[in-house]
């Protein structure tokens, strides 16, 4: 017995649970902060698990990385993250339906081993072939498969240090819209699962300690220096969040609430000429303020402009009457973020810090 390898991994896996708890005690302002802080590292290890220990490349299948409890790494709580683990030393068909969803992405990420992660590939919806019925076939491989193989199938050529497909699937109303609906497959036939290697299992959990440590430290390494400008509103294109987080034609405005009891931070902007838009509170570790159950984010289907073409944002630990409340759940600081598509101009926000009086 050896096993030397995944032994050495998973204490690097121990080390970083140990060394974000220490991070997350550092960082945290109360003891809300602090629990909520632990229970994101939680949530974040049982999806990384997910992604990184519970795959085998030669049976793939979509991981939805958002569930009804769990919104870490800054997700838009408006549709779904589908993402399926590949290995491009393989060929993969991705079949589906479209539905009627605002928007729809798939997006290659490439980089093994300490190599950093990017995009390495991008296919719209505006891109994406359909047939009649709304349906879709893509082969994603290295090299272009024979055309008995495709099918008549859309190719794309992915590179050989191919790691995920990371669908992005936007809803702006979810009473009327139908999300996507998506399978993937090898191409060709599977062999039968090999016994677990020591090397390969060591791959994997140093992959989980790494992917643990990205979604973790989002707010030390994703425009830090918000944290020390509170209650404004900064413009980031994609290659100011890293490639890999994101797609080209997705655009973000960012920000940091940091308020008391008694103040409301109110947004007031004329919206965007786009398909879709929508506003979001999270907290410090970049986690969704339960947006199943808490209206902490809305869409541009959400919320009407008044007569003069604004839309009025009250974020807040109450609703003051004034705008659309966005509601924190009375935590006293969090991230904003203001997210669009297709790349119009960013919208001409106006940020006002609301102070109510206290009754003494």
């Amino acid at each position: 017995m050896s096993g030397e390898k995944s032994l050495e991994a998973w204490g690097f896996v121990r080390k970083v649970l140990d060394d974000l708890t220490g991070q997350i005690t550092e960082d945290a302002r109360d003891e809300r902060e602090l629990l909520e802080g632990l229970r994101v590292l939680n949530r974040v290890s049982a999806l990384c698990t997910e992604l990184s220990v519970d795959v085998d490349p030669d049976y793939p299948r979509f991981v939805d990385m958002c569930t009804p409890f769990r919104f870490v790494g800054g997700p838009n709580p408006h549709g779904a993250y589908p993402l399926a683990m590949i290995s491009g030393d393989r060929a993969y068909r991705v079949t589906g339906t479209r539905g009627t969803s605002t928007y729809l992405g798939l997006q290659v990420l490439a980089g093994t081993g300490m190599n950093p992660r990017r995009m390495s590939n991008y296919l719209s919806d505006r891109d994406l072939h359909l047939d009649e019925g709304g349906r879709f076939e893509v082969v994603f491989a290295a090299t272009r498969p024979a055309d008995s193989d495709l099918a008549g199938a859309q190719f794309i050529e992915i590179p050989e240090d191919a790691t995920s497909i990371v669908v992005r699937d936007y809803i702006a109303d979810p009473t009327t819209e139908i999300p996507v609906q998506l399978d993937i497959s090898l191409l060709g036939e599977a062999p039968p699962p090999a016994p677990l290697s020591d090397e390969v299992l060591a791959g994997q959990l140093t992959a989980m300690g790494w992917t643990i440590v990205k979604l973790t430290t989002l707010h030390r390494t994703v425009r830090p220096d918000l944290l020390d400008t509170p209650n404004i509103l900064i413009t980031s294109g994609a290659e100011n969040l890293g490639g890999e987080n994101t797609t080209p034609d997705n655009l973000y405005m960012l920000g940091m609430f940091d308020l008391e009891p008694n103040q409301s931070l109110q947004l007031i902007f004329q919206p965007p000429e786009t398909r879709y838009w929508s506003v979001t509170l999270e907290s410090i570790w970049h986690e969704c303020l339960e947006p199943l159950v808490r209206n902490s984010s809305v869409t541009n289907k959400g919320v009407s402009a008044d007569p003069d073409g604004f839309v009025r944002l009250t974020i807040g630990a109450e609703d003051i009457g004034d705008g659309h409340w966005l509601d924190t759940g009375g935590r006293g600081r969090g991230f904003v973020i203001v997210r669009w598509l297709d790349n119009p101009n960013a919208p001409d926000v106006t940020v006002r810090l609301l102070e109510k009086e206290i009754q003494r």
